[in-house]
């Protein structure tokens, strides 16, 4: 990766070619443009007409993958696309409209320009923050201080009493959906503490044989979702009534809604009902 590309802050349309793709976001939605063949990215070419509308204060380069560069920026301003093949779409619902490769980098753009945003000024001193020259980071122009880029780890888990799979309706869950409990760790907690610790708080249970499944990037809005599978150990379900308003044991033949197809909890309630 080229360091000297991390920040760019004007749109180098000259250095840039037309085939490379920038995520642009606008109120955390990623511009996309759709053709018979579903959705794609945004090409430079596809929205050179309307970058002075757009008014980008900064471009973030992100990568490159299979020899296309990547760059991101948020909209400054509320513009009208006369483009039908463009529209905005949230960044949950395009989990299946690229491959994992493409997916992640647009989780990657999502999370940097979350990150951005929230480091403009020095927690400890207040002092506005400067973008290093020599690696993807913020330094204070006070204190010194380096900021990075901070991710937040949240397991998911997947609780497993014989051939049944443990699920949850959150509060937060729009209509009939179940999934699996999940939550944030805890400073000075293990991954599997804190499995064991979520699942006993939300829903009453004991579990052991903790097992690692899969992870996932999650910029929801700087998240590592990392999956885990269990078995239970003892205990009757009980909701706690904050998060989790009711929960219980569920077979194949029985399974309620679940979440859509690509997250990872999906992923690991699949894997686990297909025998």
């Amino acid at each position: 990766m080229e360091k000297q590309k991390y920040f760019l802050k004007n749109i180098p349309t000259a250095n840039i070619k037309d085939s490379s793709v920038f995520h642009v976001f606008a109120q955390e939605k990623l511009l996309i443009k759709k053709d018979k063949n579903g959705c794609k990215f945004v090409e430079l070419s596809d929205i050179s007409e309307i970058i002075n509308d757009i008014k980008p204060e900064l471009i973030h380069f992100i990568g490159a993958d299979n020899g296309v560069e990547h760059y991101c920026f948020q909209a400054q301003n509320s513009f009208k696309i006369e483009k039908p093949e463009l529209e905005f779409h949230d960044l949950r619902s395009l989990m299946n409209c690229f491959d994992q490769p493409q997916f992640a980098l647009a989780c990657m753009s999502s999370q940097l320009l979350y990150w951005d945003k929230t480091t403009k000024f020095c927690g400890e001193c207040g002092s506005e923050t400067q973008y290093s020259t020599l690696e993807r980071a913020k330094i204070c122009a006070g204190c010194k201080r380096n900021f990075y880029p901070a991710i937040t780890p949240a397991i998911i888990v997947a609780v497993m009493n014989k051939d049944k799979i443990l699920l949850a309706h959150n509060k937060t869950f729009a209509g009939g959906i179940y999934s699996l409990i999940a939550g944030f760790v805890e400073p000075g907690e293990s991954l599997e503490e804190c499995v064991q610790r979520e699942i006993l708080e939300e829903t009453g249970i004991k579990v052991g044989n903790i097992k690692y499944f899969q992870s996932q990037s999650w910029p929801f809005p700087s998240s590592l979702m990392i999956g885990f599978t269990a078995s239970y150990q003892s205990g009757e379900i009980k909701a706690d009534g904050i998060e989790i308003t009711h929960a219980a044991w569920f077979g194949r033949e029985e399974l309620p809604a679940l979440p859509r197809p690509g997250s990872l909890s999906r992923k690991i309630i699949d894997a686990l009902m297909a025998g």
